[in-house]
């Protein structure tokens, strides 16, 4: 029986937007463009702390509020 996309680790409906609610948020605090790098910078946060497990909307935006993210110099 074929796995459904997701059993196989993909994002769900709700994780989603769970995660663009707080990237939205987090966006906002630090005044960052949703295009920027520090937003991609965010964004990459977010999924991987999702992806180890840590799925409370709060303890997320906890989580990205402690730090000012830097954009990576090229």
């Amino acid at each position: 029986m074929p796995k459904s996309v997701y059993d196989r680790g993909l994002l769900k409906p709700a994780d989603i937007a769970r995660l663009q609610r707080v990237f939205d948020e987090a966006c906002k605090q630090r005044e960052a463009e949703p295009e920027s790098s520090e937003a991609r910078e965010l964004a990459l946060t977010l999924l991987a702390l999702h992806n180890a497990g840590m799925t409370d909307e709060d303890m997320l935006m906890e989580a990205v509020s402690f730090r000012r993210l830097e954009p990576k110099s090229a």
